[in-house]
C-alpha cells in the first residue's frame, strides 16, 4: 500500500473519533487544558512568542506638554494599589490582552475598576482584561426574536445578576467575531489549530498502549548450530530445550532473589557446552514511530498559527521545508492595532468623564507605540542605518531600532561622558601614522603632555594667534592665478550659509569656499559637495572650547605648523566620495531586486491559493 495514502486513511480515521467543543465555554476549558500540557510542543512556544513579540511599548502624545507629563505618569502608575500582586503599568495590561487574545477565549473586555483625580485630570487607576471564559451572555428581547446590534447583556459569572452586569466602565473587544455574534470563536478553535491538536494526542496515546501492551525484552537461549544438525553430529530435542529452559529460569530466579546481607547480589555463573548462544532480543518498534505520522498534522498546526508551507526540498540525506510566516507577523501588528483602538476608546472615556475641564477641551491626542524588533533582521536595520546617514530618520528612532535601547537614557550617559572628559580619555589609540591628521582629543592630550600656557600672567586667555608665533597665513598648493568658477553657488565668503560663517575661523571660511566650488563642479549637487567639504574640513580643522572650527596644528621639527589643505587630500576625499555613491547604488539596486522577488512569491503564493 502507498506510504501517503496509509497515513492518510489513519488521520482519517482518528478525525472521526475526535470531537471539538461547539460551545464557547466548553472551547475555552479545552483550550485551557491543552496549553496545560501542549505534546505537540510548538503551540504554547509559538502563542508565547506572540505575546512577547507584540509586548511594546506604549504612549499618548499631546500638543500640551503639560498634559503629555500628566499622561505619562498615568500610564506608568496603572494598578500601582496592586504592586507586589500585579505588574503595575499600561504594558502589563496588553500583555494581558494579548494572552487572552492568543492563548485563551479571545473575549478580551478591559474592565474600568477606579477613577481618581491626577494633577486636575480624572483618569482610571485599575484596569485590568476580564477572563473571558467566566463572562456569560443574555439575550434581552428573546420573547420578540429579533437581532439587533446590541442583543445580549453579558455577566462576569454565569448569575445572572444585575450586581455581575457589564454595563459601566468596560469595553468590549471581539477580534475574531461580528458585532452582532453572541460570543466569539477562540482563536485556536477557529484557526484548526485544536483540531490538529487533538490528532497529534490521539497519535501519541496509541503509541502509548502499544508500549504498555507489548512485551518490551526477551531472553533467547540458542542450543546447538545448523553446521552441527546437517553433519548430524549433535541435535537437541524438545525434552533437552524445555530442560535447558527450566535451568535458566531457575538461574534467573536465583539471580533476582541472591542477596548479601541487607543487599541484591548480581553475580551468579553457568557452565555450558560451546555451542550455546545467549541473545537478549527487544522488538522493533520504528514502524509506530515513524515520523511520517505526525508530519500532516504538525504542518497543520504551523499553518494555522501562521507558519505556511510554501515550499518542499529533497535531499539525499534529508527532506525540507520553506516556511513563510508572513500571515503570522501580519497577525502579531494586528493585535498591536487592535489594542491601539482599545486605548483610543479609553481615550474617549476619558475625555467624557473631564469634559467640564477647560484647559485640555480641544487637546489633540495620538496613541503612539515603539516598533516591533522582533521582527527585524540585520539587513533591516542596515538599511534605516542608511536612512539616518542620509538624514531620513531621526538619532530617536535610530537609537530605538538599530541599538535597541532607550535614547534618553543614551542622551543622559552622553551629556555625562562630554562632562568628564570621557571622550578625551577613551579616544582610540593611533594605529595609521597620518601627519597633518589630529583630533581634538589628540591635541587636548598634547597640550596637558607639553603643558601650553593657555592665560596670561593676568589670568585672561591668549589668542589663538599668539599662541604660537610659528603660525602664518594659509597656503594652498591650487594655483593662484585659478579662475572663479561660473557654476558655484557660493561668489564670496558672505554668501556662505550663516551656521558656516557663525561657526568657523575666518581662513576656515575661505578654505570652505573653494572646496565646496571645487566639488560642486564635479558632482553638480550641493548635497554631495557639502559632503566633501564637511570630510575635508573635519580632516584639517577641529573645534575649540567655545565650538568655533579652527585648523589644526601639527609639530614640526619640534614646531607648531598649521595643517596645510593639498590637492592630492581634496582628491583622495573625493574618491572616497565616488566609491559611497557607488556602493549606496548598489545597495538601492539590491533593494529593488528583493522588493521584485518579494512580488514574485506572493504571486506564486496567490496562483497556488486559487
Amino acid at each position: 500500500m502507498d506510504t501517503e495514502l496509509f497515513l492518510n486513511y489513519i488521520l482519517a480515521s482518528l478525525a472521526k473519533k475526535i470531537s471539538v467543543p461547539t460551545d464557547f465555554h466548553g472551547q475555552v476549558s479545552s483550550i485551557k487544558l491543552m496549553l496545560e500540557n501542549d505534546v505537540t510542543g510548538l503551540i504554547d512556544v509559538l502563542t508565547d512568542f506572540s505575546v512577547e513579540s507584540a509586548s511594546v511599548n506604549y504612549g499618548i502624545e499631546t500638543n500640551s506638554d503639560g498634559l503629555n507629563a500628566i499622561l505619562k505618569k498615568w500610564l506608568k502608575t496603572v494598578n500601582i494599589e496592586y504592586l507586589g500582586k500585579i505588574m503595575p503599568g499600561i504594558d502589563a495590561v496588553a500583555e494581558e490582552y494579548y494572552k487572552e487574545r492568543w492563548k485563551a477565549s479571545s473575549f478580551p473586555v478591559l474592565k474600568l475598576g477606579k477613577w481618581e483625580r491626577i494633577d486636575g485630570i480624572r483618569l482610571p487607576t485599575r484596569l485590568f482584561f476580564l477572563d473571558g471564559g467566566s463572562i456569560y451572555a443574555k439575550e434581552k428581547n428573546k420573547e420578540t426574536n429579533q437581532l439587533s446590534l446590541l442583543s445580549y447583556d453579558y455577566f462576569i459569572t454565569s448569575k445572572m445578576i444585575a450586581a455581575n452586569k457589564l454595563n459601566k466602565d468596560v469595553i468590549f473587544s471581539n477580534p475574531y467575531g461580528r458585532i452582532h455574534d453572541k460570543y466569539p470563536v477562540p482563536y485556536l478553535i477557529k484557526r484548526g489549530t485544536f483540531f490538529n491538536y487533538k490528532v497529534i494526542e490521539s497519535l501519541k496515546n496509541r503509541q502509548n498502549e502499544i508500549l504498555e501492551q507489548i512485551i518490551p525484552y526477551m531472553f533467547l537461549v540458542r542450543k546447538g548450530s545448523e553446521a552441527l544438525a546437517i553433519n548430524k553430529i549433535k541435535t537437541y530435542g524438545q525434552k533437552e530445550l524445555t530442560e535447558t529452559l527450566a535451568q535458566f529460569q531457575t538461574l534467573m530466579d536465583d539471580l533476582k532473589a541472591a542477596k548479601l546481607g541487607d543487599k541484591t547480589t548480581k553475580s551468579t555463573m553457568r557452565v555450558t557446552n560451546y555451542d550455546e548462544k545467549l541473545e537478549h532480543l527487544i522488538p522493533d518498534l520504528t514502524t509506530i514511530f515513524k515520523r511520517e505520522l505526525f508530519s500532516t498534522a504538525e504542518k497543520s498546526v504551523l499553518s494555522s498559527l501562521g507558519f505556511i508551507d510554501i515550499a518542499e526540498a529533497v535531499t539525499d540525506s534529508r527532506k525540507e521545508s520553506i516556511l513563510n510566516p508572513k500571515v503570522f507577523v501580519e497577525e502579531v501588528k494586528k493585535g498591536v492595532k487592535d489594542f491601539k483602538k482599545i486605548l483610543n476608546v479609553l481615550m474617549l472615556m476619558i475625555w467624557e468623564e473631564n469634559k467640564t475641564n477647560v484647559k485640555y477641551k480641544n487637546v489633540e491626542y495620538k496613541i503612539v507605540s515603539s516598533p516591533m524588533t522582533g521582527f527585524m533582521t540585520n539587513q533591516f536595520k542596515q538599511e534605516l542605518r542608511l536612512l539616518w546617514k542620509h538624514g531620513k530618520l531621526s538619532d530617536q528612532t535610530y537609537c530605538e531600532l538599530v541599538g535597541e535601547v532607550d535614547f534618553s537614557i543614551e542622551v543622559k550617559r552622553r551629556e555625562k561622558e562630554a562632562k568628564e572628559g570621557t571622550e578625551v580619555t577613551m579616544y582610540p589609540h593611533i594605529t595609521d601614522n597620518r601627519e597633518g591628521d589630529v583630533t581634538f582629543e589628540e591635541d587636548e592630550r598634547q597640550r596637558k603632555f607639553f603643558k601650553k600656557k593657555t592665560e596670561d600672567k593676568n589670568g585672561n586667555p591668549i589668542s589663538e594667534d599668539k599662541l604660537d608665533d610659528t603660525i602664518k597665513k594659509d597656503k594652498f598648493d591650487f594655483s593662484s592665478t585659478e579662475k572663479d568658477l561660473i557654476t558655484a553657488p557660493y561668489k564670496t565668503v558672505t554668501d556662505l550659509p550663516v551656521n558656516v560663517k557663525s561657526n568657523m575661523s575666518a581662513d576656515l571660511q575661505k578654505t570652505f569656499l573653494k572646496i565646496f566650488n571645487k566639488a560642486f563642479a564635479t558632482y553638480g549637487n550641493d548635497s554631495q559637495a557639502f559632503r566633501v567639504t564637511w570630510s575635508v574640513i573635519r580632516r584639517i580643522a577641529r573645534k575649540n572650547s567655545k565650538g568655533i572650527w579652527i585648523r589644526k596644528k601639527k609639530r614640526v621639527q619640534g614646531k607648531l605648523e598649521l595643517v596645510k589643505l593639498t590637492r592630492a587630500m581634496l582628491e583622495e576625499t573625493m574618491e572616497k566620495e565616488e566609491k559611497i555613491v557607488i556602493d549606496e547604488a548598489m545597495q538601492l539596486k539590491t533593494l529593488e531586486v528583493q522588493e521584485k522577488q518579494s512580488k514574485l512569491l506572493d504571486k506564486l503564493l496567490k496562483n497556488e491559493q486559487k
